[in-house]
């Protein structure tokens, strides 16, 4: 018989976590799903309660929240598992994004949707799991606590999107999801530096330039809204890399529209390709996002490398 950690971010979705908390363990119940409750305590606490899961006999660990929290315990897994095939991942979408539970495959109900917490009790009550990918980033100057290397399961990018990602944490609380990304967009705009990079892929190629937004994913939407890479498939074994040109402020307003409905792959301004490993050199002091966190504020050198078919999760 399983048995179930469940590990709740009360901070998840401004709060709605835990608001939602008594009902969710009400479904569980209801649901026949026996587990053990913890509370994260602190930034990054949910990693070690994860790394920590294995050795106390649990076999599944459910994440409630959102992304935030899905990224910690993912970086926990990983770590217990040394890289190989991890515990059982359940997800119980209570954040402002569900960025990653967008990538799961389609739900199997009409009416149901991937941010439907209900219907995802429902799947992690009967089991069935599958494969994804996960990717790794080693790099120079760690931001201070941050597990190295750092494991992401939707992806990660360096430029535009980090700074955005960085502002999103100054943005008022009451905003969340696509509202909350829009307004962080703007403030990053009133300030913006186009970064120099050199990018060197596994299949040889090299690209020196000024980059609006290098980014390296599993997952199809970022931003709880914005389809960055929407033909990208978490279980291929392939990372989809974006890398957008140097852009003015202009440019950038008129992509993001585009970015949003996932209709940018032909942008002038955009390429995109394939890759298993990716480096990434810059003169310039980088900030990395990876799925919504801060892994480096400074990073020059990051190697990001694709680890196939490692995290088990409940689809």
């Amino acid at each position: 018989m399983s048995k179930t950690l469940a590990i709740l971010n009360p901070f998840s979705g401004n709060g709605r976590a835990e608001k939602f908390l008594p009902q969710v363990e009400a479904e569980l119940r209801r649901a026949g799903v026996a587990y053990d409750l913890a509370r994260t305590q602190s930034a990054l606490h949910a990693v070690e309660l994860a790394r920590e899961a294995s050795t106390q006999g649990y076999t599944r660990v459910l994440a409630l929240g959102g992304d935030g929290i899905v990224h910690e315990i993912v970086n926990g897994l990983m770590r217990a598992s040394a890289e190989g095939e991890t515990l059982a991942l359940g997800i119980i979408p209570l954040g402002s994004g569900n960025d990653f539970n967008k990538v799961l495959p389609p739900a199997s109900r009409v009416g149901e949707t991937r941010d439907d917490w209900r219907a995802a009790i429902t799947r992690i009550a009967a089991g069935n799991s599958a494969l994804f990918d996960v990717g790794r980033i080693v790099g120079d100057k760690p931001a201070p606590g941050q597990p190295h290397p750092h494991y992401f399961d939707n992806g990660m990018d360096v430029g535009f999107g980090a700074l955005v990602a960085k502002q999103a944490h100054t943005v008022p609380k009451f905003l969340t999801g696509t509202s909350m990304y829009l307004v962080a967009v703007l403030k990053t705009l009133a300030d913006y530096h186009v970064p120099r990079l050199k990018l060197t892929l596994d299949d040889g190629t090299i690209i020196e330039q000024r980059s609006t937004m290098t980014a390296i994913t599993n997952g199809r939407c970022v931003g709880g809204g914005f389809w960055l890479a929407p033909e990208a498939k978490p279980d291929d074994g392939k990372f989809d890399v974006l890398i957008a040109k140097g852009l003015g402020r202009a440019g950038i307003l008129g992509l993001v529209p585009r970015v949003m409905k996932g209709t940018h792959l032909h942008h002038p301004a955009v390429r995109m390709m394939q890759a298993t490993r990716v480096v990434i050199d810059s003169p310039d002091a980088l900030v990395v996002e990876a799925d919504g966190e801060l892994p480096f504020l400074e990073a020059h050198h990051l190697e990001v490398e694709l680890l196939p078919r490692r995290l088990r999760v409940i689809v």
